[in-house]
């Protein structure tokens, strides 16, 4: 900038100087050239350096062997079992469980095992070696297990026990579920009472022990609501599963002038139904399996599968609580449905007076699960 001023000044001393030769030739005086004006002294401000650039990101290497971090792993399927005292094929409980067990392994993804386990002798030994074996969940059936469930349990703690239908609780690691059925008879009774046109009905229990005691006289007290004068007829077979027996009790009762009976006896109750196809009586059974057959009016129904599948799926959650748990009419476990094919092709007026009495079994239901009805359980024959 200051060698750029200097120039500027000598080209004006050049320009002044070519003026007085000028004059010269014109016969002027000659003019005193003029002192240049001195460079000014004052330096430019120096000018802001260029901001140095931001360094470029380094490229990313894309070419890179370094191993992902691996996949965790699946996490280990439960283990279920499933040990029962009576045989599958019954149409009846077994049946309904065999059932919830395969839903149980669909749904939790679940390894199971199904075990038939009728040797009372057998139940500890069974239920000791699943327990050995790691099982994490060991579910049984009725009170007949209750002494080795109770025996098993404290010794593995880290084995879940559920006891269908049993009423033993207290250990950290069982749940033990009551049906209250005898709740359910109750309305059979109703059911029945209506129906009755001998003063008579029946019951055909598989053993006699408190609750299907308690069963039969809930049935007869449900029948007497509509009439105090009908009486009732117990008879057990000693067996869930005989058939045989079955229908040699059925038939001995209606031949006594009893024209319904209620069965409580799983696969027993097979020979009271034909009994009452032979005999043109009728029956109340425990299975929408026996629907089929035109002498079943109705059944009390215990959803096997579906307390099953619950609780298996109490026990792996995380909010797992042992004790006592009631499943019965208050709580949906224990119903009275009345058969779809008897209420499309019975007699029209048997049909009929099922139809005037749902009310009344509705009122009673709804009662007994608020608490204003309290149906007796009495125990004794």
């Amino acid at each position: 900038m200051r060698s750029g001023r200097i120039c500027t000044a000598l080209l004006l001393a050049g320009a002044l100087l070519a003026a007085a030769c000028g004059s010269d030739d014109d016969g002027g005086t000659t003019a005193p050239v003029p002192e240049p004006e001195p460079a000014p002294t004052t330096a430019a401000p120096t000018p802001e350096p260029d901001p140095v650039p931001d360094p470029e990101p380094e490229p990313v290497d894309t070419t890179s062997t370094a191993a992902p971090a691996p996949e965790p792993e699946p996490a280990e399927a439960p283990t279920v079992a499933l040990v029962v005292n009576q045989s599958a094929g019954d149409l009846g409980p077994i049946d309904d469980l065999v059932r919830g067990l395969e839903r149980v392994e669909t749904d939790y993804g679940a390894d199971t095992t199904f075990i038939e386990a009728t040797d009372p002798s057998t139940f500890e030994t069974t239920l000791r070696n699943l327990a050995n074996q790691g099982t994490d969940i060991i579910a049984v059936t009725f009170p007949p297990m209750q002494d080795a469930v109770v025996a098993v349990a404290p010794d593995f703690p880290d084995t879940r026990f559920i006891h269908i239908f049993g009423f033993e609780g207290g250990l950290d690691n069982l749940v033990s579920i009551g049906f209250d059925y005898y709740k359910g008879t109750y309305l059979a009774g109703i059911l029945a009472g209506a129906l009755n046109t001998t003063g008579k009905v029946g019951f055909v229990g598989g053993v006699s022990i408190p609750p299907l005691n308690a069963d039969y006289n809930a049935f007869v007290a449900g029948g007497q609501e509509q009439n105090p004068g009908i009486t009732g007829e117990a008879a057990f077979a000693d067996s869930f599963e005989d058939p045989a027996k079955g229908r040699e009790l059925g038939a001995a009762l209606y031949d006594g002038g009893v024209d319904i009976i209620m069965t409580d006896a799983a696969a027993t109750d097979l020979g009271v139904i034909q009994a009452a196809e032979e005999k043109s009586g009728y029956v109340i059974g425990g299975s929408i399996n026996y629907f089929d057959s035109p002498a079943v009016i109705g059944s009390v129904l215990l959803y096997w599968a579906e307390v099953l599948h619950s609780q298996v799926g109490h026990a792996l959650s995380d909010d797992y609580t042992p004790g006592y748990v009631g499943a019965g009419v208050a709580e949906g476990g224990v119903d009275l449905v009345i058969s779809p094919t008897f209420l499309e092709n019975g007699p029209a007026e048997m049909v009929e007076i099922i139809n005037a009495t749902l009310d009344q079994i509705d009122e009673a239901r709804s009662q007994i699960k608020d608490g204003s009805l309290e149906v007796p359980f009495d125990p004794e024959l």
